[in-house]
């Protein structure tokens, strides 16, 4: 029987992550590729319609006949397989976001660029609109961004230039920009991978340095301040991402950084930001005692008038915490200010951190607590609500949701239900590289061993495993 679409895709993403076609990638060898491809499922015509090469020669390719050399035929393997970066590294071409290849595709053919400067004029562009993307809309502005691009370089570059030649006054439009980008930036971490983004964010953050460097320090100076809100702002973010990259001491110092930043513009939401955002990383490793703990920290440096988005934030994260450690009560009175701070906040008018917390992903910390504390039925009810309603750029929601449910599954004993939530999760995860919550699934992998009898678990956890070595093969 032909394998469906969907199928033949989650079989590519499996077999993409095994060692073998590691190795063969690595030696250029595409005859060795498609005999994986086929030992596994995949038939030489599915290749030749997804690559676009005649099946005789995907035939000839594989007997060894003939020997492929010409980079346009990598090239039409990997773009039409859609194998991921590592193995087209390999395979000595650019990465889908690399400097060669030039766009990222995000879902059905969507591509947003990713030359380092084009990236930050479209985050520039996304701050500037103050509110969410539709896809059509999107689409649009990636039409219109080409056009764009080499006239806004030179008019970017021309206004750095000026604010550089007033080293006593920043000007009005520069800061406006660098707001904009930062915002924008934000927003693009939702919809990319972090790896993508990485380069312009760094970026930006150079230019927000150099315009810093080029001013005199004066606490009356309101455009300087703002300037440095900004490098706040992007130095937490770009501390979240270089975690999801797995390079740690890089995270440390952009979070210090974002601490420096917080303490110089008196602007104490940065550093709850900060800590909020490392919270995450012990949580996916099973150590929720010491996440609270970083959430009561973040808290207790937040004003709660500050910023309301932050609060409900961090407050609904404190609530999962403390379901995860069986705290009910705790848990209970965390959501209640949760509850209460989201119901005044305007994430969108809000912190740019704060943008992504719409009803969907309150909701989904709802789900974790609900979960945790023994209202499993509710929790998935919701669950299944909300991953029916994201938009499919929003696909890194849903594997953290997934999760969520796994973990309250095997809390309450359901060892089937939580394979089947956390296969569907790690899916997710690997569909859109998000490396940062993989430890999450490596702690429900743990739980579950002592059932790898039973072939859910046992599936999940072959699946785990060729996770993890897709992950391991990146540089980052």
């Amino acid at each position: 029987m032909t394998m469906d679409q969907e199928r033949v895709h989650h079989v590519l993403d499996t077999v993409f992550a095994r060692q073998d076609m590691e190795d063969v990638c690595k030696q250029r060898d595409l005859g060795g590729v498609i005999r994986i491809l086929t030992k596994y499922g995949i038939t030489q015509g599915q290749i030749a319609n997804l690559t676009g090469i005649p099946q005789g020669r995907v035939s000839e390719y594989k007997s060894g006949k003939r020997i492929p050399t010409a980079k346009h035929t990598f090239e039409s393997f990997a773009d039409g397989l859609s194998m991921p970066a590592h193995l087209r590294r390999h395979l000595g071409l650019a990465s889908p976001g690399g400097r060669g290849g030039g766009a990222q595709v995000i879902s059905d053919g969507v591509q947003i660029p990713t030359d380092t400067f084009d990236l930050q004029l479209f985050a520039e562009a996304i701050g500037k609109r103050g509110e969410p993307l539709k896809r059509r809309e999107l689409l649009a502005m990636i039409g219109q961004l080409g056009a764009q691009s080499a006239l806004a370089q030179n008019e970017a570059w021309e206004k750095v230039a000026y604010a550089l030649s007033r080293p006593k006054a920043l000007d009005e439009a520069v800061v406006r920009e660098m707001e904009a980008r930062a915002a924008g930036f934000h927003r693009l971490e939702e919809m990319l991978p972090a790896q993508t983004i990485f380069k312009g964010l760094a970026a930006h953050l150079n230019e927000v340095g150099t315009l810093l460097n080029s001013t005199a320090t004066d606490p009356k100076d309101e455009l300087r301040r703002r300037l440095i809100v900004v490098a706040g702002e992007s130095s937490v973010l770009a501390g979240w991402i270089a975690t999801d990259l797995g390079n740690v001491s890089a995270a440390r110092n952009f979070y210090d950084t974002a601490e420096k930043a917080s303490k110089e513009a008196s602007d104490p939401a940065i550093i709850a930001c900060a800590f909020g955002y490392r919270s995450y990383i012990p949580s996916g490793k099973g150590n929720h005692g010491r996440a609270r703990s970083l959430l009561t920290t973040a808290l207790q440096h937040l004003p709660r008038d500050v910023s309301p988005g932050t609060t409900s934030w961090l407050a609904a994260r404190h609530a999962e915490e403390s379901a995860a450690l069986g705290e009910r009560e705790a848990a209970i009175r965390s959501w209640a200010a949760a509850s209460e701070a989201f119901n005044i906040a305007d994430p969108e008018e809000d912190r740019v951190w704060t943008r992504f917390l719409d009803r969907d992903r309150f909701d989904s910390f709802l789900i974790s607590t609900y979960a945790q504390i023994g209202r499993l039925d509710e929790a998935e009810d919701v669950a299944r609500a909300v991953i029916a309603r994201l938009p499919e750029v929003e696909r890194k929601r849903a594997g953290i949701i997934l999760g969520d449910i796994a973990t309250a599954h095997i809390m309450h004993g359901s060892v089937a239900e939580a394979a089947r939530a956390a296969r569907e999760g790690l899916a997710i995860i690997r569909e859109t590289e998000s490396g940062i919550w993989l430890p999450r699934f490596i702690v429900l992998g743990e739980s579950l061993r002592r059932w790898q009898t039973q072939q859910p678990v046992r599936a999940f956890l072959e699946e785990l495993a060729v996770t993890k070595r897709q992950f391991s093969g990146s540089p980052f």
